[in-house]
């Protein structure tokens, strides 16, 4: 087969069309910034800086995708959270804009194109696909409905409220519980929109709080899965290429319901077996995963990283729907000869396996 550009690579391995290997697609952040000796405080404000670094590594490694985002508080803060300013850390929130859930039917959906740091993250979606044409693959930042609700008042308070719901302890809360729900879905559907029309190919959506590490299946699936649904028949309603739905922890309990949100691709997390996800729902959904983030790319070595790599594409690649990636975010300081591993791994293999 002709060598595909990494672009053409990974769109055809979502919708299951031939390519000429496995595709490389780890999820990458401000490692880009520490590679490219970009200063982190630049890398999340300034989108020629993020873009930048994310640019050099790239070149470094050749993986198949460049990830735009930095942390999950870009449409929070647009929402009126206050979020930190470290040279050495990205940001995190602070101050969430509301005392009581209550108060939720006072705050507006922001702008993409004017509030918080959405713009950031659009004009770097932007310069991105400047930079690469149709070569790479562009993937956009996205956080979860559920993950940007609980920002209002906190992620604790929040987890507290839905539970006191959840039990029938508190059906007064119920309604601004929604509410905020419904806030949260109609902002990540605009963003979502206006990253596509910037140019990425894949629109994320990463529910990170809505983790069965943290809530419990039956919670998931009546506060976070239908809003998921509803984010991804909008962005596919707007013309999408392709939605990723990703959420960290083991999800086991709950990937028919993942396979069920519309999403084309599911980031599978390190904390799951990839061949029960192969037999559960690789017949519905592309996947994506799963080195491990710390013990392989983090503290491994290239051999060790070229075993795991050789683990998921064995696991999952028969059959086609796959793309070999990290099981999360990879982590800042991770060696780049690791990275390089997984690519290289991954480049080798003839696909579909």
């Amino acid at each position: 087969m002709t060598i595909l550009s990494s672009r053409q690579r990974v769109l055809n391995a979502i919708h299951r069309q031939p390519t000429d290997c496995v595709a490389a697609i780890p999820y990458i952040y401000d490692m880009a910034a520490a590679v490219a000796g970009v200063p982190l405080k630049d890398f999340y404000t300034a989108p020629e800086a993020m873009v930048r670094a994310q640019l050099a590594l790239q070149e470094e490694v050749g993986h198949d995708i460049i990830a735009i985002g930095s942390d999950n508080y870009y449409i929070a803060e647009g929402f009126g959270c206050k979020t930190t300013r470290s040279d050495d850390e990205i940001p995190s929130l602070i101050g969430p804009p509301l005392a009581d859930l209550n108060d939720v039917f006072d705050i507006e959906v922001p702008n993409p194109a004017t509030d918080g740091r959405m713009p950031v993250m659009i004009e770097a979606l932007k310069l991105a696909r400047k930079a690469v044409g149709d070569e790479v693959a562009l993937r956009s930042p996205g956080t979860g409905p559920f993950a940007l609700a609980s920002y209002f008042i906190g992620s604790q308070q929040w987890l507290m409220e839905v539970a006191l719901v959840e039990a029938g302890l508190d059906d007064a809360k119920e309604v601004a519980v929604l509410h905020a729900l419904e806030l949260a879905t109609e902002a990540l559907i605009r963003f979502g929109k206006a990253c596509h029309d910037a140019g990425a190919d894949i629109l994320h959506c990463g529910d990170s709080l809505a983790s069965c590490n943290v809530i419990s299946p039956r919670t998931y699936q009546r506060f976070s899965w239908p809003y998921s649904k509803r984010v991804f028949d909008a962005w596919r309603a707007h013309g999408a290429r392709a939605c990723l739905l990703h959420i960290c922890g083991n999800s086991t309990p709950v990937l028919d319901l993942y396979a069920n949100t519309g999403a084309d691709l599911v980031e599978i997390d390190n904390a799951v077996h990839m061949g029960e996800a192969k037999a559960r729902i690789g017949e519905r959904v592309a996947l994506v995963g799963n080195v491990n983030t710390v013990t392989e790319l983090l503290q491994g070595t290239p051999e060790s990283v070229s075993v795991s790599a050789q683990r998921c594409i064995d696991q999952t690649g028969a059959g086609g729907g796959f793309l070999l990636g990290s099981g999360c975010i990879v982590p800042r300081f991770t060696p780049v000869e690791n990275l390089r591993a997984l690519v290289a791994t991954a480049h080798s293999q003839p696909y579909p396996v």
